[in-house]
């Protein structure tokens, strides 16, 4: 009797430390408050977004591996995490590798960021592999874009660039993108645009040996 009496003390015993372990563990999660995670003006996909927050407790090393990433800060207040990413600033897409390509020459899959983003980039890189920015491209872009309204852009032979305008019409860089050039197409813009030569292109790639072609 006494063996029976105790395995069923024994039996209510452990039946009641599960009803408290329960009671516990529903308690706390019902009360836990769960962390709540922003993405500030992100420019970034929300797929990516996900990759993030399943890594913030690393997020730094995480980061350094996508070089698109100018910066990253994290603010908590209360059970709140505000994620501000910043991006660098883009030069250009290329839709045959589906690519985004940066003005350090950083590129990152189109998957990484949203659509509205991918939109706000207005030039086209139609090279057959993403553009290289080399030095004189570098120097000289912000100048060449108030000269001419430029949507596409080419990299031809690994060593020079064509530019496709709004109107069509093809310019074709030397190698050297200099100042002598810069300063010989702002005086002579407007002469060569109502020139009736000037339908198709405008070749610059014998300039430094003082030979021009329009067509």
């Amino acid at each position: 009797m006494n063996l029976k009496y105790k395995e069923v003390i024994i039996y209510l015993l452990s039946i009641l430390v599960l009803v408290i372990f329960f009671y516990f563990s529903i308690n706390h999660l019902i009360k836990k408050k769960l962390d709540i995670i922003n993405f500030i003006d992100s420019d970034i996909h929300e797929d990516f977004e996900i990759e993030i927050t399943n890594n913030l407790n690393d997020i730094n090393n995480y980061l350094k591996e996508y070089l698109f990433i100018d910066s990253h800060l994290l603010k908590y207040k209360n059970n709140e995490i505000n994620i501000k990413i910043k991006i660098k600033e883009p030069f250009a897409v290329n839709n045959i590798t589906k690519e985004v390509i940066f003005f350090d020459n950083t590129t990152a899959p189109f998957n990484y960021f949203k659509s509205d983003f991918l939109d706000t980039i207005k030039l086209i890189d139609k090279s057959k592999n993403s553009v290289y920015i080399n030095k004189y491209l570098n120097d000289s872009y912000q100048t060449l874009s108030t000269l001419f309204e430029i949507n596409q852009i080419e990299y031809i032979d690994d060593r020079r660039y064509n530019l496709v305008l709004t109107n069509g019409r093809i310019v074709m860089l030397p190698k050297v993108i200099d100042s002598k050039l810069l300063y010989f197409i702002k005086n002579n813009i407007d002469l060569i645009d109502k020139s009736t030569n000037y339908r198709q292109l405008l070749d610059l790639r014998n300039f430094h040996n003082k030979t021009i072609r329009l067509k």
